[in-house]
């Protein structure tokens, strides 16, 4: 309740600073049931009281104006779902109930019209384009308190994958712009799992997943630190997994991948013996992983050798 309280404040008080300019509409807020949110709240219009008493401006943007936030938290595989056309159709047909977020850049079109950035409501922009308006409040935020108002407004939201919402994060750690234990705060993750997550990057940065988990919705977050983890250990055996994979089953995507990853490399795990009777002696050829044994019993002869290579190549056991 204290995280929510302090993005209220924050919000409450980037409002107080705002001022409507001549190619904005002032609106009351429509009365709408409270969320948990308060994030929510104030792009559906819960605080109606505060609303009508500084003017809460409302802009009608054409779609044009707007640009996305940097740290934006939508996949583009979000974009086009079945929960999506709903909504869609829901503004097409009714209007756009709730206003997304916006802030004010410095740029401006050529026409002198000025430009915005999307903080709060990618999928409520992205489905008002047939209407040809967007409903934003404006706010005055900075990059981190635009972070925490974004985080926060999602935080809740079921349709944000894990695995979409570790995207997100990755270039807020990068850039520094909130500490692991702020962000884990804000979107409820426990700061040990966020720490964990947080070291599969190499591994999705280095194999180049972003070619192969495409669709976020279906990318199971523990799927990956899980593979990840084998890469820390033995990164040749998951990179030529993923070759592999990658050549043969092109069709496998998204979880679907990771999970033939991990498949294909337990069963290279699996020990693989093989016995060979030479001329004088028996030969015991041992495969586990990328560890070989052989062992003799009796010294066998220099030209019988050759079937014992044979049989290290049959169980994959030479390069």
């Amino acid at each position: 309740m204290a995280r929510k309280s302090n993005i209220n404040k924050l919000l409450q008080a980037a409002s107080s600073s705002n001022s409507i300019t001549a190619n904005e509409s002032s609106s009351e807020l429509p009365n709408k049931p409270s969320s948990s949110n308060p994030a929510i709240d104030l792009a559906m219009g819960a605080n109606q009281k505060r609303a009508r008493s500084i003017k809460e401006p409302i802009l009608q943007l054409e779609h044009d104006q707007v640009v996305l936030f940097k740290y934006h938290d939508r996949h583009e595989s979000a974009i086009d779902t079945d929960k999506f056309q709903q909504i869609k159709r829901s503004i097409t047909t009714e209007g756009q109930h709730f206003p997304g977020i916006v802030r004010k850049t410095d740029r401006t079109l050529k026409d002198g019209r000025a430009v915005y950035e999307l903080i709060v409501g990618r999928i409520r922009f992205e489905a008002s384009r047939d209407v040809g308006v967007f409903k934003a409040f404006l706010k005055e935020l900075s990059d981190a308190e635009a972070v925490r108002v974004m985080l926060s407004e999602n935080e809740d939201r079921q349709d944000i994958t894990p695995f979409e919402r570790w995207l997100s994060i990755l270039p807020l750690v990068e850039d520094g712009i909130l500490t692991n234990n702020e962000i884990a705060d804000l979107i409820g993750w426990d700061k040990g799992n966020l720490s964990r997550s947080l070291k599969a990057k190499k591994f999705y940065d280095e194999c180049n997943l972003s070619n192969y988990l495409l669709d976020v919705s279906k990318v199971k977050l523990h799927q990956l630190i899980e593979v990840a983890s084998l890469y820390d250990k033995d990164p040749l055996s998951v990179q030529n997994a993923i070759d592999l994979i990658s050549e043969k089953y092109s069709s496998k995507k998204d979880n679907l991948f990771l999970k033939a990853i991990v498949s294909h490399l337990s069963e290279q795990e699996k020990p693989k013996t093989e016995k060979i009777f030479l001329d004088g002696s028996k030969v015991i050829i041992k495969k586990v992983g990328n560890n070989v044994s052989i062992s003799f019993d009796g010294l066998p002869k220099k030209d019988a050798l050759n079937e014992v290579i044979s049989t290290l190549e049959t169980i994959g056991a030479l390069k």
